[in-house]
């Protein structure tokens, strides 16, 4: 193994420490994440899986993973748990009213603020184990 590789395993172990640590601390914060923390979870492990596999198949294809792969499965992941929680919660003409400028930027009216937030802190904390997954399958232009 060369230098370089080395240097990119450790960088991709350090990322996923990083994203260890912001669950010890959504655990530690506990009053507030508990709602959220077992959806967390969940999308944070399915953004993983579904990361190493299209890396995978990348790998097959003798093509290198994108960097563009580390958005995609957080945003799907993000994406179904806006409709999960819509769908469970007040069907579908929510579904609909949540596209509208109104929902998302009105204080007063509706889940818009706090749903924006929780939107961005999932797609942050499931990113985060994406890059490591992509940086970990990356092959340095260097090595052979």
């Amino acid at each position: 193994m060369k230098p370089a590789s080395t240097i990119h395993k450790l960088a991709a172990v350090a990322i996923f420490l990083v994203w260890v640590a912001m669950i010890v601390a959504m655990i530690v914060n506990l009053q507030f994440w508990a709602p959220w923390l077992l959806n967390v979870l969940l999308f944070s492990v399915a953004t993983m899986v579904g990361t190493v596999l299209l890396s995978w198949f990348w790998i097959r294809h003798k093509s290198v993973p994108s960097y563009g792969s580390i958005f995609v499965f957080p945003s799907v992941c993000v994406f179904l748990w806006y409709f999960l929680i819509y769908c469970h919660g007040g069907g579908w003409s929510d579904i609909f009213y949540i596209f509208t400028l109104r929902a998302w930027y009105q204080e007063h009216e509706g889940p818009g603020p706090l749903l924006r937030h929780m939107v961005e802190a999932f797609w942050f904390i499931c990113s985060v184990p994406a890059a490591s997954v992509v940086i970990y399958f990356q092959k340095p232009h260097d090595s052979a």
